[in-house]
């Protein structure tokens, strides 16, 4: 029997909302440049490229505050170079960063606070393990989730990263517990399954829009499932 679930945050309990592309066009409005979401959206997929390649390449940007930010403020500058803005570029880059530490930008999945609480009514210890910036504890306090986890662990702030095995290994001594008594949720299976089975820790992975077929772990489809999978 569990007695811990640890959740990763993006795309499992938390999505950015509006999107970037609406943030950026708003933001860059703002500092009194003529853009639309539409001159913005066209240049997205490159911005993701970019993101993979990099991540690929040295994922471990994530173990530090100043590099994990710089690694949003580099994909803006490419927004704001597509867009054909050249002046005020590392203003216009940070006050896009800043607009995600707001509450307001980010929506809870419409699963997660009957989860939260089915699982903490059954006694369940819960905390979070995500690739995050520094940043991660004040947000989930803004959003008013901080209440429901034992422990919020970012990996900007411990130096450790998913699937490293030492991230999970810190969450559970910070938790005093076991990794068979321990269940890790997220929604990738290469960073959150692959991690939590090096550690131990069952994996579960959240497929909301069913398009992990290959996926080795088991799996849900929403987050309110745990409460009986459990």
């Amino acid at each position: 029997m569990a007695e811990a679930v640890f959740f990763d945050v993006g795309q499992t309990l938390i999505f950015a909302d509006p999107p970037v592309p609406e943030v950026f066009a708003r933001v860059a409005a703002r500092m009194g440049h003529a853009i639309t979401v539409r001159d913005v959206e066209p240049c997205m997929a490159d911005v993701d490229a970019y993101y993979q390649s990099e991540y690929l390449r040295d994922g471990d940007f994530w173990c530090v505050h100043e590099r994990a930010v710089q690694i949003w403020l580099d994909m803006y500058a490419m927004m704001a170079d597509y867009c054909g803005i050249r002046d005020g570029v590392p203003e216009l880059c940070q006050a896009v960063y800043d607009e995600y530490l707001l509450p307001e930008n980010w929506t809870l999945y419409p699963d997660v606070e009957a989860c939260l609480q089915g699982l903490k009514r059954r006694g369940f210890r819960l905390g979070v393990v995500s690739n995050w910036d520094a940043t991660l504890e004040n947000l989930f306090r803004s959003l008013g989730l901080l209440p429901y986890f034992d422990e919020v662990i970012a990996s900007a702030a411990v130096g450790y990263r998913k699937p490293d095995r030492a991230i999970f290994e810190i969450a559970l001594e910070r938790m005093g517990v076991k990794p068979g008594d321990a269940v890790h949720v997220g929604d990738l299976p290469e960073a959150d399954g692959v991690g939590a089975e090096r550690s131990g820790i069952r994996p579960v992975i959240i497929d909301r829009n069913s398009v992990l077929a290959d996926c080795p772990y088991e799996k849900i489809p929403v987050l309110t499932d745990l409460v009986s999978l459990l």
